[in-house]
């Protein structure tokens, strides 16, 4: 895995001597890269080496700059040339961003929703934010609902010329917020509860909650993606451009050496680590793939595509606690994928919007990542999985923990992930909790959709839906871990699905291979995933 390092030693000298000369704020809006290089001619007319002791008077001084790193290697490094105000003036002259809501959601009456551990939020576009909770009983049903705001068309602010923006995930989002208020009466301030409704442009989204937020008592947020808001582009996301810093190594003799000696080893280490904790095959696995490899006998797809026909499959072991409806999701052949690619950690999710992903393997870690213009990835750990770290978390408080009720179903999952990269703000690991819900995803039974928060510096939240969760869901036991047990066996020792499942189960020396028709059945299915 190639990946930058954004601060060693030398970078940051060289960050510090760029900010001292030229006496500008910082800003992290504009993204850059470095590569290093052995060839001379790509830095034309580099500055003479005195020029560093001239405080770079002259025309140079605004291009090149002259590093040296701890092992005295030699640098010049060309700076990227950027425009005061790359931004244009938009030629548009269609309807507001306030029109464009008002015709395709309020006159069609369209509602958002979101269901999180215990409250359910309904926004019904123009008319009112709502939250409630239901409790199903023999006799029927109880509600317990607050009205968080109403419509009121003549608040609705003007629209400014240019739109504000707000940091969501890492990306500053134009956006527009519509006020409701006169909600039900607040306990805690005694006045009408408020929200505004703040409204995103994110492209294939319909109108979907990504957060509610209580802001302060009884006020509160609730951010709304759409790709409505996209039709005018004063809301388009601004297209983020890598900017390339070029630094040519004068002591390097081919390409190999470009590089900084500590960057490389520290490149070196990380790849190696990386590929020794989260690698899938077992020692066998990889020792075969590297034999058939050399004799060139199979190339890599085929051989992956024959690992995993010959690799024993995993169902879901223990008591199924509640029923599911009969669906896509819930068939025996999805549930049977998404058991042995999904919860096995096999196969990882991927997601997120704008600068940052996010990459999600199932009982494994949780990771943040950046890939350039260059396929370099820059990736941050924002945690991993200890079985007891999380079950210590889950006792702390369960009732919104582990497996989370409703409605006479398992509807969430909550897991901890920690011991991410240490935050450089607190000092301490970053950590993760992932919320896997039962909920449909893009409108499709298969999908999946993800989004991150960060309530608290480096703590951050991972919500993740889909309906092929519902039906693993109602095997977890109330600390929201699912047991998973090797096909044709008992589910005599323990097997969590979130830790990695071996490849082989052995016993007395022999090792138990699937039947044949299930292996035919297995290398017949296909199934259509939309991440």
């Amino acid at each position: 895995m190639r990946r930058i390092w954004r601060i060693s030693l030398s970078i940051l000298q060289f960050f510090l001597l760029i900010s001292s000369y030229k006496s500008e704020k910082i800003d992290d809006s504009i993204h850059y890269y470095i590569s290093f290089t052995s060839d001379s001619t790509i830095i034309k007319n580099p500055p003479p080496l005195e020029e560093e002791t001239q405080k770079f008077n002259n025309e140079l001084s605004d291009e090149y700059v002259r590093i040296m790193s701890k092992n005295n290697e030699r640098f010049v490094c060309k700076l990227p040339h950027i425009e005061a105000d790359e931004q244009k003036a938009v030629d548009y002259s269609g309807p507001s961003a306030g029109k464009i809501l008002e015709t395709m959601l309020y006159r069609e009456k369209m509602c958002s929703f979101l269901i999180d551990v215990y409250w359910t939020y309904q926004v019904c576009h123009g008319r009112y934010v709502i939250q409630y909770h239901e409790d199903k009983h023999v006799a029927g049903v109880d509600r317990t609902d607050f009205y968080l705001g109403n419509f009121d068309a003549a608040l609705t602010a003007s629209e400014h010329s240019k739109p504000q923006t707000r940091r969501i995930e890492n990306e500053d989002y134009p956006y527009y917020s519509v006020t409701y208020n006169h909600g039900t009466t607040c306990d805690v301030t005694g006045k009408p509860r408020v929200t505004d409704v703040v409204y995103i442009c994110v492209e294939k989204v319909q109108h979907k909650i990504l957060s509610v937020t209580e802001v302060s008592s009884c006020h509160y947020e609730i951010v709304i993606m759409t790709d409505l808001l996209c039709r005018h582009p004063e809301y388009q996301l601004s297209e983020k451009k890598d900017h390339k810093i070029l630094c040519w190594n004068e002591d390097a003799k081919n390409e190999q050496e470009a590089k900084p000696k500590t960057l490389q080893r520290l490149d070196d280490f990380h790849d190696s680590t990386f590929k020794r904790e989260y690698t899938i095959m077992d020692e066998e696995a990889r020792e075969q793939q590297q034999e058939e490899d050399a004799e060139g006998v199979i190339d890599a797809k085929d051989f992956e595509r024959i690992q995993e026909m010959n690799a024993p499959g995993w169902v879901l072991g223990g008591q199924k606690r509640f029923k599911t409806k009969d669906s896509l999701a819930n068939n025996p052949t999805v549930v049977h994928h998404t058991v042995n690619r999904i919860l096995t950690g096999e196969d990882c999710i991927v997601g997120g919007t704008g600068w940052w992903k996010y990459e999600f393997c199932y009982g494994k870690h949780v990771v943040q990542f950046h890939e350039d213009a260059n396929g370099q990835r820059d990736d941050i750990l924002l945690g991993v999985f200890d079985e007891t770290v999380h079950k210590e978390w889950v006792k702390q408080s369960s009732n919104y923990r582990g497996a989370i009720q409703e409605s006479d179903q398992i509807r969430q999952l909550s897991v901890i992930y920690t011991k991410g990269d240490i935050c450089d703000e607190t000092g301490a690991h970053r950590d993760v909790e992932v919320r896997i819900r039962c909920a449909t995803a893009d409108h499709s039974a298969l999908a999946f959709s993800m989004h991150l928060t960060e309530p608290k510096t480096c703590q951050y939240v991972l919500t993740i839906d889909s309906e092929r969760f519902c039906e693993p869901m109602q095997y977890a036991d109330d600390f929201g871990l699912i047991e998973l047990v090797p096909m044709h066996t008992t589910p005599a020792p323990k097997q969590s699905s979130q830790i990695p499942a071996p490849n082989r189960e052995e016993e007395d020396g022999e090792v138990h291979e699937e039947e044949e028709e299930e292996e035919g059945v297995k290398s017949d299915i296909k199934i259509h995933e939309d991440l």
